[in-house]
């Protein structure tokens, strides 16, 4: 068979509600995104692994629950080492090894293993060390330390050694190229990298010491960290689009198919629409940037008819979690506009609203136009699905929480996942099984209760078996039933203690994995300590 191209396009931060072909009554038209819609598959039951970035970028590109690596809870800084196991395969690895070319352009948030220095460089950006509140060693994101708990709220980037190359990051897990950013558009440090190099390296610091990511607060900032002079926020998003759309020219004219990995910065915090959007929803600065990402789906999908690759390349859209407060949901509502639909929760909590994302995959090929699936699948399933599609056979110990959806592309209705496990943003978890689901978190496990988590001890309520849904009736999850159907609270509990304890989720060998942060502790799994205490 011809292999066809891929484009995976990653927003960031879209809710479910934000696209048009997703919720009838949105404030916002996405007609670019609909129209992929219309000539593809919509997928209303789809979830990233986690409801947070990082995690679910893990999932995505490894085809393995998030919650099976280093990091527990929360996201990475941006100067974090590495989260990905450096011999773990990765999709990219997968379709270089296949003869693809492979890019990934826009957010990393995967870690780097920067050159450090052996000291903070406070002479170079003229800090006043004392300023800064004290640092526990190692801090999060170094030294395989990925705890929240050891989060330093001071100036992150300041040890990097700009002049040296990164040693370890995108091209060692199957980029040939890679041009973006280390983290989020609101974390530091504020430069562009181009494979391993720093494309200009950073003489100042700029941004707010103390930055509000929950709530609306501070739409238009970002953290305090080390800046490039030439680096603008505003600037980023186009800046990574024009590089997608001079990589699909450039591959456009290659033999070799190719895989453009595009984890778009939008509609992340800080909100700044370029000149062209700004004011262009009327409903604020978070939907002139929905309208702004929908544009660079346009722009790919029209550049690919030009180039007569439409037909020959798989474009998946989705998002790595629901919606951030940043947005400032209050305002969003009051003027009718919902981002997260009509699930309940938001960006970090286990609720739908928190993981239930928009997707869409268009391939004239194999996918009928205007088709849509409502059958459950996860964005952990990519991995398999394309490689079932190539005809890859994986190892045992390559996407183990992996299940291929190429059935319901090719028109079939019938479940191809039975469950799926989510994860929180303080890491609490959730397992559902058909219209069941049953939560391992109290009050939705989301980012505001970071105190929690930090103050967590044995004796607390906050990680045991809390709610439990029929989402069949109730997908909003109004309605708590965890007191009505034990046997179920039992059968689900069970299910999730299997793959916990197997390493893995499909049918295999079992695998390790991580089984603890870095101090051997694992708190989100108290509920599985205080069965076997009664045991």
């Amino acid at each position: 068979m011809t292999k066809p191209n891929v484009i995976l396009i990653f927003a960031d931060d879209l809710g479910y509600g934000d696209v048009s072909a997703f919720n009838p009554r949105s404030k916002i038209n996405t007609e670019h995104i609909d129209r992929l819609a219309a000539g593809g598959m919509r997928f209303t039951d789809s979830h990233a692994t986690s409801a947070l970035c990082t995690p679910s970028r893990y999932g995505l590109l490894t085809g393995r629950y998030n919650w099976r690596s280093r990091l527990k809870s929360f996201v990475l800084p941006g100067d974090s080492q590495s989260l990905i196991e450096p011999d773990r395969q990765t999709l990219a690895q997968l379709l270089k090894d296949e003869g693809y070319q492979t890019a990934a352009v826009g957010k990393w948030h995967l870690g780097l293993e920067w050159t450090l220095l052996d000291h903070k460089d406070f002479k170079r950006y003229q800090v006043d060390p004392a300023s800064l509140p004290p640092e526990k060693e190692p801090r999060q994101g170094r030294a395989g330390n990925f705890d929240y708990e050891d989060f330093w709220s001071g100036i992150e980037g300041l040890d990097i050694d700009y002049d040296q190359p990164i040693t370890f990051g995108p091209n060692d897990y199957g980029f040939d190229y890679f041009f973006g950013t280390a983290a989020s558009l609101d974390q530091p440090p504020y430069v562009y990298i181009e494979n391993d190099r720093v494309v200009e390296k950073p003489t100042l610091i700029t941004g707010l010491l103390s930055l509000d990511r929950v709530g609306d607060q501070a739409q238009r900032a970002w953290q305090i960290g080390p800046a490039a002079p030439e680096y603008a926020h505003i600037r980023v998003p186009d800046d990574m689009q024009a590089k997608v759309m001079e990589l699909i020219d450039h591959y456009g004219q290659q033999d070799d198919p190719f895989f453009i990995y595009y984890p778009v910065h939008l509609v992340h915090g800080p909100l700044l629409p370029n000149k062209e959007h700004k004011d262009k929803s009327g409903i604020g600065y978070y939907g002139d940037f929905v309208l702004q990402l929908d544009s660079y789906v346009g722009q790919i999908t029209h550049r690919l008819k030009e180039l007569d690759l439409f037909d020959d390349t798989i474009i998946i859209f989705t998002s790595d979690n629901g919606v951030s407060g940043v947005a400032s949901l209050a305002d969003l509502s009051a003027q009718g506009h919902h981002p997260s639909y009509h699930f309940r929760g938001k960006k970090s909590d286990i609720w739908e609203g928190g993981h239930r994302e928009p997707t869409i995959i268009s391939y004239p090929p194999l996918i009928e136009a205007g088709s849509v699936s409502d059958q459950m699948i996860c964005h952990s399933d990519i991995y398999r699905t394309i490689s079932d599609l190539l005809g890859i056979d994986l190892s045992d110990d390559a996407a183990e929480d992996s299940v291929s959806n190429l059935p319901l592309w090719q028109g079939e209705d019938r479940a191809v996942r039975l469950d799926i496990v989510h994860s929180s943003g303080i890491g609490g978890f959730s397992i559902r099984r058909g219209d069941w689901k049953l939560s391992f978190v109290r009050d939705g496990g989301g980012m505001q209760m970071a105190p929690d988590l930090i103050g967590y001890t044995p004796e607390g309520d906050l990680f045991r078996p809390s709610e439990l849904y029929d989402l069949a009736n109730d997908v909003s999850e109004t309605t708590n039933l965890i007191d009505q159907y034990p046997e179920i609270v039992q059968q689900l509990t069970e299910l999730l203690r299997g793959y916990i304890l197997s390493g893995r989720s499909t049918p295999g060998e079992d695998q390790p994995y991580a089984t603890g942060r870095f101090d051997g502790r694992w708190p989100q799994l108290q509920w599985m300590i205080d069965d076997n205490d009664e045991s």
